[in-house]
């Protein structure tokens, strides 16, 4: 916890174009897997809406939320273990309105840090002192490659508004210079861990109409990437066409939010893009969660049949799109040096090879 101080001033900071306008705000840095994750006020029970829209999916991680939130709920959030009071050595308050805040009172920031990495992250969450609710997100920069990626997300959520796609954030403010965002704020409760009708109907909304892409056109990108299996990439040579789609590129039960209405919005767009193949999402969402919670490598494409048939996919494509989503997975793994999930995938890869021997 001894850099959490060193993180709030770097976010601040970023968030504050000129000298700062006010005084810090007082926080508690609260810890989760060893690390600083939440930033959050010091009286506590104005995070209490923000709080209610996460939950973690490890039956010991919920326990420790539920303490968090219980701790918000009365103030005493300082005495949780690990917790600590920051004690600011120097900057000033952020400049809200240049973020695009309406509000007539300054807000309050509770802040989600993202997990360490090149990617990290802080997501600032603006709340209204009179009504409690959060209004906006404001999304920060801490590693070298995230600015690029929420300047990616901005323009993905551009181009999603102009195609009236209701089931995103809606972009607010953009920064370029800083790479700062802001976003509304989506309500709701994290999705579940099983594939389940709302998750389809959602996959649904991201075909594009009258679109086709092909396996070969992404194949022979493919093949010629670092790391990419060679015997799988020839599997991929087929030209039949395929539905394109917006491929989201962390279809992930932590990244749906299942609204009020009962339908299901998609978070994090930083991955994102416009003509990809269908079904690369649907089996993120498997084998991403095979990985991080224990499973064994396993394929899922004989599983997949009927709703890729009311996606206008063949049941004969379906065995090639899981192939080629682990071919993908696989060289995203080699160019971020992510040594633990691609030897996951290759474990997974080499199932399919077997069957196909």
């Amino acid at each position: 916890m001894s850099t959490a101080t060193e993180i709030a001033e770097s976010v601040f900071r970023q968030l504050t174009p000129t000298h700062g306008k006010g005084k810090l705000p007082r926080f508690v840095a609260v810890p989760g897997n060893d690390e600083v994750r939440w930033l959050l006020p010091f009286g506590g029970a104005k995070a209490r809406q923000v709080l209610a829209n996460w939950s973690p999916y490890r039956w010991r991680s919920r326990m420790g939320w539920a303490a968090i939130r219980a701790a918000n709920l009365v103030g005493h959030v300082r005495e949780l273990p690990g917790a600590v009071e920051l004690a600011w050595n120097s900057g000033g308050g952020a400049d809200w309105a240049s973020l695009g805040w309406q509000g007539r009172e300054e807000p309050i920031p509770v802040i989600y840090l993202g997990s360490p990495g090149p990617q990290r992250k802080a997501v600032v969450h603006l709340v209204e002192r009179g009504s409690g609710k959060c209004q906006a997100v404001v999304k920060v920069p801490l590693a070298e490659e995230a600015k690029a990626a929420i300047l990616h997300e901005a323009d993905v959520l551009e181009l999603l508004e102009k195609q009236r796609y209701g089931h995103a954030p809606r972009l607010l403010h953009v920064d370029p210079e800083r790479g700062v965002t802001t976003q509304t704020f989506v309500e709701g409760h994290p999705g579940r861990r099983r594939l389940a009708p709302e998750h389809w109907r959602l996959l649904r909304s991201l075909l594009l109409p009258g679109e086709t892409t092909s396996l070969s056109a992404w194949s022979a990108h493919w093949g010629h990437e670092a790391g990419s299996p060679a015997w799988a990439v020839e599997q991929l040579r087929e030209d039949s066409p395929l539905p394109a789609c917006w491929e989201h590129g962390d279809f992930a039960p932590w990244n749906i939010r299942r609204t009020t209405g009962g339908e299901c919005a998609l978070l994090d767009w930083e991955n994102a893009r416009r003509g990809g193949l269908p079904l690369m999402d649907a089996f993120h969402f498997l084998h991403m969660q095979n990985l991080l919670f224990g499973g064994r490598p396993q394929m899922y494409w004989p599983k997949l049949w009927d709703p890729a048939m009311e996606m206008g996919i063949a049941p004969s494509q379906v065995r090639s799109l899981e192939l080629a989503y682990l071919v993908c997975a696989v060289v995203e793994c080699t160019r971020q040096r992510n040594a633990t999930r691609q030897r996951f995938l290759q474990a997974t890869l080499e199932l399919s090879r077997r069957r196909v021997a």
